[in-house]
Order: structure tokens, then sequence, then C-alpha cells
């Protein structure tokens, strides 16, 4: 399987200061990218939305998703109302970061969401993440069986499914499945060093998560779509961690297809 790759536009996010968005697409089309995630955070974003519909158009690059993040009783408003004006973009995907009214507040903000979803054509994925309220794919999986809605769905960030130390790849992924809508993933070593201190964020040829197992592992659940690279915290010279990463990704889909018994791996190994 050839999967299209993404990168999240965290890659051009550091302590030095952000690219602007034109020059985050330009080097993604310079080096062969398919496409862009676009934050939006808490509501606030850095990029002018109005932007995305000349994003194919400009560079070649779909917009893959629309990151937001959830501070619900603070931000739910704003959340709402960039789901019902943003324009070139099909994907949502909603980390739950804190909350001030509990579960079933969070569960009814994502209820007021469907029906604009339905409305407008849009698909919403919920993002687990590492020391959020949805951290797991577990916590993650149980709200899309809660909905069983078909504009509700799941990511798979293969970062903080690892950081976490959730395990079980192939149980997880197969909950998963019927939900899955994107994936994201990352280089990582488990580090009290790393992000939140609990793994660090590499390029994807870096740290002990094998990406070779991973992909593979989302290949056999039938994941078709496109894989994303996470970029946050990587830092230093982004082009040439970009191109490492899209030269590691299209070489493993090569060797997965060529070698198709490498991959899966024995848990008690």
């Amino acid at each position: 399987m050839n999967h299209c790759v993404h990168a999240l536009d965290s890659f051009f996010y550091s302590s030095m200061g952000v690219y602007a968005f034109e020059t985050q697409c330009a080097m993604l089309a310079d080096l062969g990218y398919d496409g862009i995630t676009v934050s939006v955070w808490g509501g606030t974003p850095l990029t002018d939305l109005t932007l995305l519909p000349q994003v194919r158009e400009r560079h070649g690059l779909k917009v893959e998703g629309l990151y937001l993040v959830l501070h619900e009783g603070r931000n739910d408003h704003l959340l709402r109302k960039v789901v019902e004006t943003v324009e070139g973009v099909e994907l949502i995907e909603l980390a739950v970061q804190t909350s001030i009214n509990g579960n079933a507040a969070i569960l009814r903000f994502i209820e007021s969401l469907l029906p604009i979803a339905e409305r407008r054509g849009l698909r919403i994925a919920l993002y687990p993440h590492l020391h959020h309220v949805t951290q797991t794919t577990s916590q993650v999986v149980q709200i899309c069986e809660h909905f069983n809605h078909p504009r509700l769905g799941a990511s798979f960030n293969a970062y903080h499914w690892y950081a976490s130390q959730e395990g079980q790849l192939e149980q997880r992924l197969q909950a998963m499945k019927p939900w899955l809508m994107q994936v994201v993933t990352s280089g990582s070593a488990l580090s009290q060093l790393g992000w939140g201190g609990a793994a660090t964020m590499e390029p994807v040829d870096r740290g002990e998560m094998d990406n070779f197992a991973v992909i593979d592992a989302l290949n056999r659940v039938g994941y078709t779509g496109s894989i994303g690279v996470l970029g946050w915290d990587y830092g230093g010279d982004i082009y040439l961690k970009l191109q490492r990463c899209l030269t590691t990704l299209r070489d493993i889909d090569r060797r997965l297809q060529a070698h198709p018994t490498w991959a899966p791996l024995r848990a008690d190994a």
C-alpha cells in the first residue's frame, strides 16, 4: 500500500518563531508531500483560515485536517464557530485537553457538532493525546461507540499511543477500525527527558518506536488513508527533517510491498 503522506504544521513551530503558512506549503510541495494539517489550537490559529481553500490550487496540497483543542467550559463557542465557518477542509481533528464540567459536558459539546458536520459535509475525528482528558485510543473508541454517528470517528496518533504506554497495538487498531479516519506518526523513545516527561518526539527514522511495524499493523486493519508526520518539538533545519521523514515513510511502503511477512512482531519479543 502506497500511502499519501502529509505533515502537521507543528513542524514549523519552534522557540525561534513560526514559518509563514505560504512558506510551510511551499516547502512541503517542493519535497513532494501530499498534504498538511493546520492547527487552530484552542480557537486562535496562527494561520489565516481563509487561505485554506486556495492551498490545492496554489501548492497542489490537500488540507488533510484541521486540529482543534477543546477546553470544555472555556472555549466551546470558539471551536463551534470554527466548525461552522471554516472552508477548504473536510476533516476536523478534536482533542479534549481539559474540562470544567466533566464528561457529560464534553459529550454534549461533541453532540452539538454533529448536526453541523452533517449540514456542512464534515467529519470529526477524536484525537487521543497524552496528558489530555481523552488520552487513550480506548477512551476515544468509547465515545465513538456512544454516538455511533457516521460523521464521528477517531484519529490514531502513534506517538501518543506509544508515549501513554497503552500497548497492544494490533488490538487497539482493530478496536479503532470502524472509526479510523486519520493517522499520525513520529519517531519516539520512552524518556523522562521527552515531551510531558514521557517520550521524545523525533523524525520517523529515530527513536525506539518501530514505524515499520506500526504501518504494517495499519495496513493489516485495512487503513488506506494518508499518514501524517507529527513534527512537534523536532526543531533545527525543518526542511531536512521533513525530507528524512518522507524518504523513510516512502521506503517503509516499498519494503512492506516487497516483503509483507517481515513486519509482524511477537508481543513477547
